[in-house]
């Protein structure tokens, strides 16, 4: 959607809270884009001994942690980029966008498309000084073909990222996904802090696209009309400094006459 900041007001929002303890063992190129983790509520591993190079489940019934969204639980499973970004601010696209995927925890959901919730992080292009040193940790190990690829670097803490980033506030709507079967009742949640990234980082995401897309080298959905549903924003949570206390976040919606249709994007798990 197309996030108007002068029209939003006031409304009640629950808080996000992420408990992630996963750790990447390989990278995939999904064929439509990159992605950390499997469609799955189970973490998986790198399978080095197969004649072609796959990810499997490691079978230790593990979980890649959750997070609690509007009160509840909602297992994490993967996380996947879009360029250039599915959601626009007043009217403004951005280089870079991430969808954390989650679904409720619920095992009679899985390998379903139905109760899913996504957090959203925006990323501004900056010069060729400000690539973003976290993507780096594994960015360039993602293969230009599909298919996966071993990773060897150091464990990146995406608990901790998250949890910083959604001190910042996020706006909140409910929409669809943008592939078949369009399900709709996806809880969307994208953080109103954004990150930087540099030229040369969108440009690989670029190639992989271009390599699997017969030449297509983005991979977004078009920002889709919001028409009368409500989308919510909760603000920077502020402390007092001096006792230690959070002070509750404040929080504004807007509200667009209009029908209801489905909305935004989710990549396709393969």
């Amino acid at each position: 959607i197309n996030v108007v900041t002068k029209d939003v007001k006031q409304a009640p929002t629950a808080a996000i809270s992420t408990h992630f303890k996963a750790r990447a063992t390989y990278v995939k190129n999904t064929g439509h884009g990159f992605q950390l983790f499997e469609t799955s509520p189970h973490s998986s591993i790198y399978n080095s001994s197969a004649a072609i190079e796959v990810s499997i489940d490691d079978y230790s019934g593990s979980s890649k942690g959750y997070s609690m969204i509007g009160g509840d639980k909602f297992n994490f499973y993967q996380v996947h980029w879009h360029t250039p970004s599915e959601n626009t601010i007043d009217g403004q696209f951005f280089a870079l966008e991430a969808h954390f995927v989650h679904q409720l925890d619920d095992p009679a959901l899985h390998g379903t498309y139905h109760r899913l919730a996504v957090i959203g992080l925006l990323y501004e292009l900056g010069t060729d000084k400000e690539c973003n040193a976290f993507l780096d940790k594994f960015w360039n190990t993602f293969p230009n073909s599909k298919g996966v690829a071993v990773y060897t670097g150091d464990n990146f803490d995406l608990n901790a990222k998250l949890t910083e980033e959604l001190s910042h506030g996020y706006y909140h709507w409910y929409g669809s996904l943008t592939t078949p079967p369009c399900t709709e009742g996806v809880s969307w949640n994208l953080l109103t802090v954004r990150e930087k990234v540099c030229q040369r980082q969108v440009d690989k995401l670029k190639q992989g696209l271009a390599a699997t897309q017969s030449g297509i080298n983005f991979n977004n959905r078009v920002p889709q009309p919001l028409y009368h549903r409500v989308v919510t924003e909760t603000a920077k949570v502020q402390r007092n400094v001096g006792v230690g206390q959070e002070v509750s976040s404040a929080v504004r919606h807007v509200v667009l006459a209009g029908l209801a249709m489905p909305l935004l994007a989710l990549a396709r798990a393969v």
